[in-house]
């Protein structure tokens, strides 16, 4: 019996140290093994993007860049490389220079009244203090016209201003002025005309985007405001404009580039007239300039795609100097933070 119980010890002790080898083999790190399921479905399911955008965007931008630098015109099948012709042969175009002045005037003119009363209007509607009845509706009502599409509004708004048969006109007739008068042969009311539908489409957008961001803040900055002693006024210059700022910054940059390549209601309501001296017209912005260039006339399409090209850099100019300015408020009190740290000797 105490053989059988001393084998019996000595192959469970065995067994034990034999086991040791083994523990320490658990305790290496195990490689990863593949998971299909688990780590490809975030993959699959961005390819679909970068597919579409490199079929109907990245593609097409560089084809333009490399239409710019030929000859390509019309049915012309001897395509040869000329460099920076065209972009030299659009800078010495009044008509060019033109239509980029009336894309920069029309957006100053629907821009600037479309964020000032989407910032009161929204401010309106999400104010605790002031209590206003069916601000849903109102908000439904402002921005119905931005799901309108932009054929339907041109032709609205031009039966409404045509001459002779226009309600405007009529109204004017009848109140015994304005019988003489046709606004669409006329340079600058044609253009306020279009800053207005432009205005008139993209407010209620602007708004609902701007009540978001106020409805995004934290209730009770609001009320300790108001304890502190704060007017409404206030309120929304020190507390509801510094705290919305990343909002207001999207908005301009989006309403902006927007702007810059406008092209639809200028087109559709007079097609960039009425037409001036030297070629150049009234209401034509550069994106109406490029599509006359490339699909009327002579269709030269190097020279619209020099222009495309040209628009493509202002528009990553101006949005560099935008992030530039409503971030330099950021970067200076980054920067005071750093020094405060380092005259305390590196403790924040």
């Amino acid at each position: 019996m105490m053989r059988h119980s001393e084998n019996t010890v000595v192959s469970e002790g065995a067994t034990g140290v034999g086991q040791i080898p083994d523990a320490t083999e658990e305790q290496q790190p195990q490689k990863k093994k593949f998971r299909w399921k688990v780590d490809y479905y975030g993959i699959l399911f961005i390819v679909p993007f970068f597919v579409v955008y490199a079929i109907f965007s990245l593609y097409p931008m560089i084809y333009s860049i490399a239409l710019s630098l030929t000859d390509y015109e019309g049915f012309n099948r001897d395509i040869g490389l000329v460099g920076f012709v065209n972009f030299t042969w659009l800078a010495t175009q009044p008509r060019f220079w033109q239509s980029l002045l009336n894309t920069v005037m029309i957006f100053c003119m629907n821009f600037v009244p479309q964020m000032l009363f989407a910032l009161i209007f929204a401010a309106m509607f999400t104010g605790k203090t002031y209590k206003m009845r069916g601000k849903g509706a109102f908000k439904g009502i402002y921005y119905l016209p931005n799901i309108l599409t932009a054929t339907s509004v041109a032709v609205m708004f031009y039966t409404l201003f045509a001459r002779p048969s226009g309600g405007l006109w009529q109204l004017l007739t009848h109140m015994g002025m304005g019988t003489d008068v046709n606004l669409y042969l006329m340079p600058w009311p044609s253009r306020i005309i279009i800053a207005f539908i432009q205005f008139w489409m993209w407010f209620g957008n602007s708004m609902i985007t701007l009540s978001a961001g106020i409805l995004g803040i934290n209730p009770s900055v609001f009320e300790a405001a108001q304890l502190d002693g704060a007017t409404q006024k206030d309120i929304f210059l020190h507390i509801t404009l510094p705290l919305i700022k990343p909002i207001v910054v999207y908005s301009l940059v989006v309403s902006t580039l927007g702007g810059l390549q406008v092209f639809d209601i200028p087109y559709l309501f007079l097609s960039g007239g009425p037409a001036l001296t030297d070629g150049r017209n009234a209401t034509e912005t550069v994106a109406v300039y490029i599509y006359k260039m490339a699909f009327t006339g002579d269709m030269r399409y190097n020279i619209a795609s020099a222009a495309s090209v040209y628009l493509f850099v202002i528009c990553m100019i101006v949005s560099f100097v935008l992030f530039r300015i409503t971030h330099s408020d950021e970067l200076k009190e980054q920067k005071r933070m750093e020094r405060r740290i380092a005259k305390r000797g590196g403790v924040a």
